[in-house]
């Protein structure tokens, strides 16, 4: 399954860096498990046949890439549920057809605002229905783990380690555990619970590196190629009447001379990635740095006069952390990603001033 990031804001209101970069960040159901599960420790039904467990893969390129192959090979319905450990829930019910190249999937989210969301190969609409707006913007992946970069496949197993943990039953189907264990303490890791015979990412953990867990994804009900209409769900895409379209500025990427911060030293694993800033207004820049599964986005934007100088705000919702702060005198830093708080302080510690 995929990081759903569903709006709790609708797009266009007033707010300060923090809230702007954070806003796409999703909340979800009562912690099941927020404390290390009774499987963790080997609870697990380890009666498969051994020619079964022969076909999996052995390394955490090889699990990443089973899982977004079977998101792009599978149709489904299903109904699933995102929790934190603060006890934050949110709900949503998806629709996700295949048919050959051509992926779409349609999400209504259960709680908070009403609005659905289309995800069609590389594009994605979301419907407010409450104040009858409508947003279309770039998709990059709508694959689990959507924020893995195939350049650096051959670096995860440096980073992390794949560990077998047996198999279980998520909403009545049999799935395939596995925990990509961090190697440090800079970065989260994660247990997948993948659908046996396809690979489908039933069930998904964001652990820290004590084992507490900070998020979970999971279906409470799937069906499995359930017959779900391409053009059925395409025609609701595209039929926006009666709504007002909300333009996106559009962004033009920076080479890295002309990015005004950088690294003085990398922060071990992870690569930048661009960096990008608006064409038409506004002069916020945004740099984005991944390991391979992890990522981090850094923003940076003009002080404005009310902002403290020695201002430091940190913001956590489940795996999704933040940090803000003053660089220096002009310049405000938002830090955002799915790793621990240590990590965004030491990113934010080792930018330097390369140009004015």
């Amino acid at each position: 399954m995929r990081r759903l990031r569903l709006r709790s804001a609708e797009p266009g209101l007033a707010a300060a860096p923090l809230a702007r970069a954070c806003a796409g960040a999703f909340v979800a159901l009562a912690a099941l498990c927020v404390e290390a599960p009774a499987w963790a420790a080997g609870a697990v039904d380890a009666a498969s046949s051994s020619s079964a467990q022969a076909q999996l893969p052995t390394d955490v390129a090889g699990w990443i890439a089973r899982v977004q192959r079977a998101a792009l090979e599978r149709s489904y319905v299903g109904t699933f549920v995102v929790t934190t450990d603060a006890g934050a829930t949110t709900g949503s019910r998806i629709w996700h057809a295949c048919k050959g190249d051509q992926h779409m999937e349609r999400i209504e989210a259960l709680d908070g605002p009403a609005r659905t969301i289309f995800r069609r190969n590389g594009e994605m609409r979301t419907f407010f229905h409450a104040s009858r707006t409508v947003v279309t913007e770039p998709l990059r992946s709508a694959a689990p783990f959507s924020g893995a970069v195939p350049a650096l496949a051959d670096q995860l197993d440096t980073l992390y380690r794949a560990e077998r943990l047996g198999r279980q039953r998520v909403a009545g189907h049999d799935a395939d555990v596995v925990w990509l264990r961090p190697r440090d303490a800079l970065r989260f890791g994660y247990r997948i619970w993948s659908e046996q015979g396809s690979g489908l990412v039933l069930r998904l953990q964001t652990v820290q590196a004590d084992g507490h867990v900070r998020e979970q994804a999971s279906f409470l009900q799937l069906e499995l190629d359930a017959p779900v209409s391409l053009p059925a769900l395409s025609q609701a895409m595209d039929d926006i009447q009666g709504y007002r379209a909300l333009a996106q500025v559009p962004q033009r990427d920076l080479s890295q001379e002309e990015s005004a911060w950088a690294l003085r030293e990398a922060v071990p694993g992870f690569s930048l990635q661009g960096c990008r800033v608006p064409q038409t207004r506004g002069n916020a820049m945004q740099c984005t740095y991944a390991d391979g599964l992890a990522s981090v986005s850094l923003f940076f934007e003009t002080r404005g006069d009310a902002q403290p100088v020695n201002a430091l705000a940190r913001w956590s919702a489940g795996a999704t952390q933040a940090l803000a702060r003053p660089l220096d005198a002009h310049t405000w830093l938002t830090a955002v990603g799915e790793v621990p708080p240590a990590t965004l302080a030491l990113f934010a510690e080792r930018l330097v001033r390369v140009r004015k």
